[in-house]
């Protein structure tokens, strides 16, 4: 079995038989793809759907793009001569940016980018920023994230420095305790977002450690600091009651004399909740007005698994290495050679390869496009 024109045909095969390829307002997106042999090929259109089909099987492409952007002559090769009307919102959730994640086993990477992509839309984009729920459109990647686009004209005319603003939020850029004490000093907080989530947690660390008990997010020897500030209320030089201080709109626990000691709980408490908090993404994706995205429904030229379009509420159930496989692959047995030992859960079953071994065709696909192993 030559491997390359196999899996050059099993592709082909996918194609044909698959008609979920497609995206909204498709005569004015731009689309792009990379060959099997060949670099990134872009500036085409298709008017309809029945064109992109015909494009697919004329090129039968191993990545497969559209633009986040819309444009009125989306085939023109300069972007001042397609004429930009618009771009969705689109975050990229990949492992590339977690930490740590070049050492994770690839399925623990998975669950990872999934925490960060769940973190996103019910902290941030439901929750700090109020997005209608039918604005939100989510695909797994195909490799080892996910996207999220906001389909919503109040993000399409944003500029690169307005999407940066948001793609910060997510991210906690720029929250320090400096930053913090600038802000809540001059302002009483209201509302929602990191200011308000972070002097929450502030407050709610004093009460624990007045009330002797131990903290979420502060080591013993800041405890013992803000502890010894607490008991200063009841000398002759302070007697006013820091508990009274504890007011949603009252500022002055930030201002006190002994606001060092504060300084350094915020420190302390932002960096641990920012760590738990932040969601990790790639952010020129967010930034970039003339981004080529995935097509819903594409294959993932170094997976082979699907571009899948996600319901919201399916996210926490769904599994890539079960739910994003082709069935058009087959389950024929293929032979494999493997380049280094490999363990992973496919379609609910688990595979420990090394050497010489026999392997579904879906996941025989799958480790040669991974470059995992070599298929004959």
């Amino acid at each position: 079995m030559d491997e390359k024109k196999f899996l050059v045909s099993k592709f082909r095969e996918y194609y044909m038989n698959n008609k979920l390829v497609y995206t909204e307002r498709l005569s004015q997106r731009e689309i792009g793809f990379i060959p099997f042999d060949g670099k990134m090929i872009r500036h085409m259109n298709a008017e309809n759907q029945q064109q992109l089909q015909m494009l697919i099987s004329d090129f039968n492409p191993r990545h497969l793009y559209h633009s986040v952007a819309y444009y009125k002559y989306p085939d023109k090769r300069s972007m001042q001569e397609k004429q930009w009307t618009g771009a969705e919102y689109v975050f990229d959730l990949d492992a590339d940016h977690i930490p740590g994640a070049d050492k994770m086993p690839y399925e623990q990477i998975l669950q990872d980018v999934k925490i960060h992509t769940m973190r996103l839309i019910n902290k941030f984009l439901l929750g700090y920023l109020e997005i209608d729920p039918g604005s939100l459109s989510l695909y797994f990647s195909g490799a080892r994230g996910y996207h999220v686009h906001i389909r919503n004209d109040a993000f399409y005319q944003m500029n690169s420095d307005q999407r940066r603003e948001i793609s910060n939020l997510v991210r906690g850029e720029g929250i320090s305790a400096k930053s913090f004490i600038s802000i809540i000093s001059k302002n009483p907080v209201s509302g929602k977002g990191w200011i308000r989530d972070i002097d929450e947690k502030v407050k709610d660390a004093i009460r624990k450690i007045d009330a002797g008990e131990r903290t979420e997010y502060l080591d013993i020897p800041a405890e013992i600091k803000v502890k010894a500030l607490l008991d200063k209320r009841v000398s002759a030089k302070d007697r006013r009651p820091y508990v009274q201080l504890f007011n949603d709109n009252n500022t002055e626990i930030y201002n006190h004399a002994n606001a060092p000691v504060i300084g350094e709980v915020l420190e302390k408490i932002i960096a641990a909740y920012l760590k738990i908090n932040a969601v990790e993404i790639d952010e020129p994706v967010s930034t970039d007005i003339h981004r080529l995205i995935r097509f819903p429904y594409s294959l993932h030229g170094k997976t082979g698994l699907m571009v899948k379009k996600i319901e919201l509420d399916e996210l926490k159930d769904f599994e890539p290495l079960n739910d994003a496989i082709p069935s058009s692959f087959g389950t024929d047995q293929v032979h494999a050679r493997m380049k280094q030992p490999f363990q992973i859960t496919f379609k609910g079953e688990r595979y420990g390869l090394d050497g010489e071994v026999m392997v579904p065709t879906d996941l025989g696909i799958f480790l040669s496009l991974s470059g995992r192993a070599n298929i004959y």
